[in-house]
């Protein structure tokens, strides 16, 4: 009996340190399982990662034509902006980000 309990603590241990560690929201894996999926094979399209000002973002950059356009989502899987293809008028520039942007960690392909 006391190695049932033994072993029921360290997997609820586990359990609660595994759910601790994810930094990723769910909202955010679901898109990027989207996005991958969509995009597998085909060439030129990227997910980034960056943080600023102590919030985390992803890039997900549709690269594959001349028109595309890359969004940048919070990590409440809001698009905060967008950037890219022939849009002179941008309704939602980068600007405030554009320093992070370019300094983004590619998390796919990886």
């Amino acid at each position: 009996m006391k190695k049932i309990v033994t072993f029921i603590v360290i997997l609820t241990a586990l359990f609660s340190f595994q759910s601790c560690d994810e930094s990723t929201p769910s909202c955010i894996e679901e898109r990027i399982d989207e996005f991958t999926r969509t995009n597998d094979g085909r060439g030129f399209t990227f997910i980034y990662e960056f943080t600023q000002d102590g919030e985390q973002y992803h890039v997900f950059d549709n690269g594959i034509a001349f028109d595309a356009i890359a969004t940048v989502v919070n990590s409440s899987c809001e698009t905060v902006c967008s950037y890219g293809g022939f849009r002179a008028n941008n309704p939602d520039p980068c600007t405030d980000f554009q320093e992070s942007i370019n300094n983004a960690k590619q998390i796919w392909p990886e």
